[in-house]
């Protein structure tokens, strides 16, 4: 199991100027990368390393990080459209060889390497965080955000207790964010609301088109993406308290498809993936079983004689025996009927991840916090 805490870091120069170095470098890669349309790291490695030496302060460790920061950015552009340019401030990922956790009698701190020196920096953890510190110490990730956090991810093993009987569907939507087999309702009304007030807000300041206005858009979203965040990860514990061992929710992959403006909006803005990495990170820890079926059907499908039928507004009827009931219910009855593991997948996962930009165009993933807050849904 992974976990990642979030440390506050004071500001220093020279992580600062450690990482626009660091961003250079990457970018030096993804220059030569593009050149020749290759994003083969052994390659890239013998064309970059030496000139990168020369050209700045990196010690070794952070130039062989960045160039693997640039591989996966060229394997993610696939040498389409424009070329990606990694932002001035680039997220430094350490490693066991570039930084460490320690602790003395007084204090815990970090330490870091940077252009200069390898430094250490006094660190106060959060009462919060105090029961990973006998974990395992992973790896970290330094970002500039309005400030300097450093995401330190930690690990352990972990014995899972035995997995109890029965199976319950999760079926996830837009009016109801998620409805579940035991009848449980998510309604999604509020977050509908909410969403169409950023919406609103995101109009009126892009139609400004000041700076100011620009700085408000980008609080706007990272706003909006904590609150559906917080949102997702109360859902996901609520889900989680059931008494089945096994959950079977879709593969919702590939679900992103035209399907006109107005449900084109509700569809690309709604965070399905999230939610449900939550609820197999959870779910792990848990004890409970993930499975992940192919969705085909199993909203038209009845959930009693398992023919076709109709769904109209949030209901769905079977032409066949005349049963009726909520459409997404129906959904998730048919979920939990997925008992074969073949048809599905079952697979541990780590604390889950939120987005942060690195470069025009892309996003690297960058694990969040635990959230004990209740959501009133």
């Amino acid at each position: 199991m992974k976990s990642t805490i979030k440390i506050k870091l004071p500001y220093r120069k020279e992580l600062i100027e450690t990482m626009q170095q660091y961003s250079y470098s990457a970018n030096r890669v993804i220059d030569f990368g593009w050149n020749i349309q290759t994003n083969n790291k052994r390659e890239l490695h013998d064309l970059t390393y030496y000139k990168i030496r020369e050209e700045t302060n990196l010690p070794a460790q952070l130039v062989c990080s960045s160039r693997d920061k640039a591989v996966e950015v060229l394997k993610t552009s696939k040498f389409k459209h424009s070329k990606p340019i990694m932002k001035k401030y680039l997220t430094i990922r350490y490693d066991a060889r570039s930084f460490a956790l320690e602790n003395t009698k007084e204090c815990y701190y970090v330490s870091l390497s940077t252009i200069y020196r390898r430094i250490k920096i006094p660190i106060e953890i959060p009462e919060y965080y105090w029961k990973y510190l006998d974990w395992k110490v992973c790896s970290a990730d330094l970002i500039y955000n309005r400030g300097l956090f450093l995401y330190i991810v930690f690990s352990r093993d972990i014995i899972s207790p035995k997995i109890s009987d029965g199976f319950l569907g999760v079926d996830v939507g837009i009016n109801n964010i998620a409805v579940t087999s035991d009848k449980r309702f998510f309604n999604s009304k509020q977050i509908k609301r909410k969403k169409l007030m950023f919406k609103r807000l995101r109009a009126k300041l892009q139609s400004k088109g000041t700076r100011s206005s620009k700085r408000l858009l980008k609080k706007l979203s990272g706003r909006e993406n904590r609150w559906m965040t917080w949102v997702n990860h109360n859902i996901s514990k609520e889900i989680i308290k059931c008494k089945e061992g096994t959950i079977v929710m879709e593969n919702i992959r590939g679900i992103r498809s035209n399907k006109g403006k107005r449900f084109n909006f509700w569809l690309h803005s709604w965070s399905y993936y999230q939610l449900q990495s939550f609820i197999e990170y959870k779910g792990f820890i848990n004890g409970k079983r993930i499975i992940k079926v192919n969705p085909y059907h199993t909203s038209k499908s009845c959930s009693r004689c398992g023919e076709l039928g109709s769904r109209s507004k949030g209901f769905f009827v079977c032409s066949h025996c005349g049963y009726s009931l909520n459409a997404d219910l129906n959904a998730s009855f048919n979920l939990a009927k997925h008992h074969s593991i073949s048809d599905g997948v079952s697979v541990p996962v780590t604390v889950p991840d939120i987005q942060a930009y690195e470069h025009k165009g892309s996003s690297s993933a960058i694990a969040c916090e635990p959230m004990d807050k209740i959501h009133p849904l």
